[in-house]
């Protein structure tokens, strides 16, 4: 790894494994589906510098073996934030510029450095950037309000949600038990970490907590309006390819992949980096939602 900084001094040997079977999978005809794929969603924990550096392995490989016209989409900016994003791209702004006019610190909050990487490289290939997310203050409202308190201008926001998914609903249900509860789940950051509703100041105002439900529909309001704005690109832009970032818990099958497909993306795969660590292949392989694992192998005596 000599001469080789941040994320790209975060590679690791890995090997791929089909997640419904638990099978080795050659490399080559793995890159070969990941190069074949309209829309590949590649997994993180927010935090991890490998899972950021198989991000941007699948950002150069798709850009190498250019297919389509390109496309890296993020969780990490939101919708309103499109114009930034065709400015950065096209040159007629700078990154410091770009983070600024986005608060990025503000509305995302995790290591710029993890990221700017692949975006960079997707725009040294004549990839389209992509804010993927909705706005924070539409969320915030969802959670306060519901989806059905939503003013008309707020509800023309709303991309066509699916409530309904069980298999979706199971996950999340059991995502916020093991987390501590719904109000557990909130992107709001501290020290780059998930903010909890026991960490407000002792002396804050006494809230009324929302309802998981209302929990549940932020979580699908994140998935579908990431969905529909790739879908939507896809839709737009005659043969084309869009690379997702996103949290695991938003690039799987029940997710923005699922709700893609919904939407007439028919080849779309998901992607999960795991480390070969404390079972967490097993676990993985043991409620499969992907499609493949990128498993990396830490050397011996390290930690993640």
């Amino acid at each position: 790894m000599t001469g080789k900084r941040g994320i790209e001094a975060a590679g690791l040997p890995y090997s791929i494994v089909d997640a419904r079977t638990g099978r080795e999978v050659d490399k080559a005809a793995f890159w070969d589906k990941v190069d074949a794929s309209r829309l590949v969603c590649v997994g993180e924990d927010h935090n991890n510098p490998h899972h950021h550096w198989v991000q941007l392995e699948v950002m150069k490989e798709v850009a190498a073996h250019k297919k389509h016209t390109l496309a890296l989409g993020m969780e990490m900016f939101q919708r309103p934030f499109q114009g930034l994003l065709d400015d950065y791209a096209a040159s007629r702004i700078d990154e410091a510029t770009l983070l600024s006019r986005s608060a990025w610190e503000e509305r995302w909050g995790f290591d710029y450095g993890f990221y700017g990487p692949t975006i960079r490289a997707a725009v040294a290939a004549h990839a389209a950037l992509l804010a993927l997310n909705a706005s924070k203050e539409l969320v915030h409202e969802v959670v306060q309000k519901g989806v059905e308190g939503l003013t008309p201008d707020e509800k023309a926001q709303v991309p066509e949600l699916d409530l309904d998914n069980k298999a979706h609903r199971a996950w999340f249900d059991a995502t916020m038990e093991e987390m501590g509860g719904a109000t557990a789940h909130q992107h709001e950051k501290k020290d780059g970490d998930e903010k909890t509703a026991s960490e407000a100041p002792s002396d804050a105002p006494k809230m009324q907590m929302p309802s998981a439900d209302r929990i549940y529909a932020a979580q699908v309001l994140w998935d579908e309006t990431m969905a529909d704005t790739a879908a939507k690109w896809l839709a737009a832009t005659p043969n084309s390819a869009v690379v997702v970032l996103a949290g695991n818990g938003h690039c799987h099958d029940t997710a923005i992949v699922g709700r893609a497909k919904r939407r007439g993306v028919t080849e779309a795969i998901s992607v999960r980096p795991v480390l070969d660590v404390e079972g967490r292949v097993a676990e993985a392989l043991a409620k499969p939602m992907n499609d493949f694992l990128v498993v990396l192998k830490l050397p011996a005596g390290a930690s993640d």
